[in-house]
């Protein structure tokens, strides 16, 4: 086993994240293929969230819509 010193760390080395339920047995794992693609997923969430939200027309000029006219309910 190597020994690593520092700030020295092998990202390639292989690794698993196991989740065990109360009785012991495994319900999932994960990998580190897995944690690449949920920081991908976030990271492309991300930009998408900040490109919509940079489309959305800001301090829209609404005083030309108009809400229809209603009449007055009568109350008997």
């Amino acid at each position: 086993m190597r020994k690593l010193t520092g700030s020295q760390i092998d990202v390639n080395e292989g690794w698993a994240v196991h989740v065990y339920g109360g009785d012991r047995r495994r319900l999932c794992s994960f990998g580190s293929s897995h944690c690449w693609l949920f920081v991908l997923g976030l990271v492309v969430g991300g930009l998408l969230t900040a490109t919509w939200i940079r489309c959305e027309p800001s301090n829209a000029d609404t005083s030309s819509f108009s809400a229809p006219k209603q009449a007055p309910l009568a109350i008997d």
